[in-house]
């Protein structure tokens, strides 16, 4: 997966995501990662997209039409750093993601809702910044380190299964419960 910038799809597919799941990308801006999902996951299966931004909401509710995606796709305005903040119930979800919020957030809060949400067999998966410096992306000096990003998923009964390299620009973890 490293040779390139990152292809939503085939991230998606080497993860092992199928049709009928259920996913979740917590901070999912403007559904770069959610629509994918989406496509894979099929008519039997639902994608939730949660951010801040009722902006960004609204383009991905605008994708999902346009690509008929409607019935797959659901999106809410949350605060994610609020336990049961994104409102879905214990323990149902296949795959949840968060992707390059952390530097902006409470990592500690997030992973706690990734853990309340993602199912005994599910995976929390996590990619994040690189802390070197790089051509893009938010300045180094707020990036969250790695192994800082498994302590605080460790501190919400998560542990990690797997590491990967995404992107040259990102680490990837691959997360489940303790």
């Amino acid at each position: 997966m490293n040779d390139s910038f990152i292809r939503p799809d085939a991230f998606w597919r080497n993860l092992g995501l199928r049709a009928q799941q259920k996913v979740v990308h917590l901070g999912c801006g403007a559904g770069f990662y959610l629509l994918p999902a989406a496509h894979i996951v099929g008519a039997k299966g639902k994608a939730y997209g949660f951010d801040i931004l009722p902006d960004m909401l609204a383009e991905v509710e605008n994708k999902a039409k346009r690509e008929n995606l409607e019935d797959i796709v659901s999106t809410k305005r949350a605060n994610l750093e609020q336990v049961g903040g994104s409102g879905l119930p214990d323990n149902d979800i296949d795959w949840v993601l968060t992707a390059n919020i952390l530097h902006q957030s409470d990592p500690e809060k997030i992973f706690q809702e990734a853990a309340r949400i993602v199912s005994t067999s599910g995976r929390v998966v996590v990619v994040e910044w690189d802390t070197g410096a790089t051509p893009f992306g938010p300045p180094s000096e707020a990036r969250r380190p790695k192994n800082d990003v498994i302590q605080f998923a460790q501190n919400a009964n998560l542990s990690v299964e797997k590491e990967f390299k995404p992107s040259p620009y990102h680490y990837g973890l691959i997360l489940k419960k303790s």
